[in-house]
């Protein structure tokens, strides 16, 4: 099992969601490989946000809005 970190790495500011930078979740795994490169994680960390934020970053999900690091 592998910890991993999900951090907002880019401002987003759309009609009824804003994501801050370093907004973030942890998430754990039954891999080692990053959940942002496996599409099959993207559900489970988009109800992350949704429990600790009270959003639902759909289409931001992504390398390009978010960061992964590996903590365990």
């Amino acid at each position: 099992m592998a910890l991993w970190k999900i951090t907002v790495k880019r401002r987003v500011n759309k009609v009824g969601l804003r994501l801050e930078e370093g907004m973030s979740v942890e998430l754990v795994i039954p891999s080692s490989t990053n959940p942002l490169a496996q599409s099959k994680y993207f559900p489970q960390i988009r109800q992350l946000f949704e429990n600790k934020y009270g959003i639902n970053p759909e289409h931001y999900v992504n390398t390009g809005y978010m960061e992964s690091e590996k903590l365990s």
